[in-house]
C-alpha cells in the first residue's frame, strides 16, 4: 500500500488513526512477520457480481463456509498470534449472520476491526451497530464516479446509489470511511476523478487497487491497463494529491509505484532515499511477510490473491502454528521472505527492498511466480523517459540510467 498522499505532502488523514495513538515510531512496529495483519475473507456469499472478484463471490447459498463456532476459534487464535488489525471482508461481510457476534468477539479481545464491504446494505441501523461495535474503518467500493460505470463492473443496476447511501450512513455516526476503487481499462482514463467525488462528500481517504488477476478476475485480463496506462494515471494521481489534500490517496497491489512516486516527488537524491525508506516500511509486498488471508472455508493464503497456494486451515489447525510452520508451500513462504526470487530481474533491481513487485501478477501472466511484475510502474518509467515523453532531471536521469544497467545485467 503507498500513501502517495503521503510521498506528496508528508502526512496522512485516515492511516495513523487506524494503527492508534501508540503508534508513534515507525510501520514495522504496527505488523511485522511476528504479528501479522490479517485479511479475512469470511464468507463467499454477495448480492453483487463484480467482474474482479478474487474470491468468486456468490449470490445465494454459501459453499464451505466455517461454522459459527469455528470462526470464534479463529477470532481466538487472531488474539494469540497478537495481530495488530483484523480486517473483515468476503464476499459481502454483512451478509453472514453471525457478523456481529464475530466483530464482538474481536472487541472483546481489543482487536482493532476494519471492514471491507461493498457498501449497499449498510443502512443508518446498520452502521449505528457498527459504531457499537467499535469498527475502526469501513472502506466501501466505488469504481466510478460515474454510476453507470460502476453498476457495470459491479454487475448490478443501482449498486452506486445504494453504495454512496451507505457511504453517508457510515460518515454520520462518526466512524472512518474510505472509498476502494478498482483500476481497469473500464474506469482508468477518468479514475483520479474518484478523489474530486470523495472531496465533495467529505470522504477523507481513496485507495486504488491494480487488478490483480485472481479468481474472476483470471477471466478479464485483456482488462488490465498496459503498464505505460497505468504510468501515466499514477502521474496524474501524484498532481490530483496536491490539489486534494485532505483526502489520503493510496495505490494498492502495485508495489513499484512507491519507487516511482518517490523519485517523481523528490527535490534531490537524498530526499528520493528517505521517501524510499518510508515506502520500505509501508509499501513493499507483504504477502506471507506481514500479512496472513483468511479464506471462508479456513483456507490460509500468504495474501488474498495467492488463492491457489494455502499454508494450511484454520478448521485443522491454529493460526499460530500455521504462520510459523506452514505446513504446504513452505518455500514459498520462505522466499517471499527473504526477498529470494531466484535469477529474476527483480533480484538485480536496487529497488527490490522497497517493492518486491506482485508475484501473482507474475505467475499469471509470466508463467513464473518470481519474475518481473508484467506492470512495473518503474519500467515503464524508463521506457517513456527514453520515448522523450517524460522529462527528468539530471539526478534522476542518473537513476534511471543504473536502473537501465541492472536490467541489462541479464541480457
Amino acid at each position: 500500500m503507498i500513501n502517495i498522499t503521503n510521498l506528496v505532502v508528508g502526512g496522512g488523514t485516515v492511516s495513523l488513526s487506524i494503527k492508534g495513538h501508540d503508534y508513534v515510531k515507525s510501520d514495522r512496529e504496527f505488523t511485522d512477520i511476528s504479528r501479522p495483519l490479517i485479511f479475512w475473507q469470511i464468507t463467499y456469499r454477495c448480492n453483487l457480481k463484480c467482474i474482479h472478484c478474487y474470491i468468486n463471490a456468490i449470490q445465494g447459498l454459501s459453499r464451505d463456509e466455517l461454522t459459527t463456532e469455528e470462526v470464534f476459534r479463529v477470532v481466538d487464535d487472531a488474539h494469540e498470534l497478537r495481530t495488530p488489525l483484523l480486517i473483515i471482508s468476503g464476499g459481502e461481510p454483512l451478509i453472514r449472520e453471525d457478523i456481529t457476534e464475530v466483530m464482538r468477539r474481536a472487541n472483546d479481545y481489543g482487536i482493532k476491526i476494519s471492514l471491507s464491504t461493498n457498501g449497499t446494505l449498510i443502512t443508518r441501523d446498520w452502521a449505528l451497530r457498527l459504531r457499537e461495535l467499535n469498527t475502526q474503518y469501513v472502506g466501501i467500493s466505488i469504481d466510478s464516479s460515474i454510476p453507470e460505470v460502476h453498476d457495470k463492473i459491479r454487475g448490478v443496476s443501482g449498486a452506486w446509489e445504494l453504495a454512496v447511501r451507505g457511504i453517508k450512513n457510515v460518515m454520520e455516526v462518526g466512524i472512518p470511511v474510505g472509498i476502494r476503487t478498482t483500476i481497469t481499462k473500464l474506469n482508468i482514463e477518468r479514475a483520479t476523478e474518484v478523489v474530486e467525488f470523495a472531496h465533495r462528500l467529505g470522504v477523507s481517504r481513496v485507495a486504488f487497487y491494480h487488478l490483480v488477476p485472481s479468481g474472476r478476475g483470471r477471466g478479464i485480463v485483456n482488462l488490465l491497463p498496459s503498464p505505460d496506462q497505468l504510468l501515466r494515471f499514477l502521474i496524474r494521481l501524484i498532481e490530483i494529491a496536491r490539489n486534494y489534500p485532505d483526502v489520503e490517496v493510496l495505490t494498492v497491489d502495485n508495489p513499484a509505484d512507491g519507487v516511482v512516486a518517490s523519485l517523481m516527488t523528490s527535490n534531490d537524491e537524498n530526499e528520493f532515499m528517505k521517501k524510499l525508506r518510508l515506502v520500505s516500511r509501508m509499501g513493499a509486498c507483504s504477502a506471507g511477510r506481514k500479512v496472513m488471508s483468511i479464506y471462508p472455508n479456513g483456507d490460509v493464503y500468504p495474501c488474498q490473491f495467492f488463492n491457489d497456494k494455502p499454508m494450511g486451515n484454520a478448521r485443522r489447525e491454529r493460526l499460530t502454528e500455521i504462520w510459523l510452520r506452514p505446513g504446504v508451500n513452505t518455500e514459498l513462504v520462505i522466499r517471499l521472505r527473504e526477498g529470494n526470487y531466484g535469477d529474476s530481474p527483480c533480484m538485480r533491481c536496487p529497488y527490490l527492498r522497497y517493492c518486491g513487485g506482485c508475484r501473482v501478477r507474475a505467475e499469471v501472466l509470466n508463467n513464473n511466480v518470481w519474475s518481473m511484475d508484467p506492470l512495473c510502474t518503474m519500467n515503464s518509467l524508463l521506457r517513456l523517459w527514453k520515448l522523450g515523453e517524460i522529462n527528468l532531471k539530471p539526478w534522476q536521469v542518473k537513476v534511471m540510467r543504473d536502473f537501465e544497467d541492472v536490467l541489462k545485467t541479464g541480457d
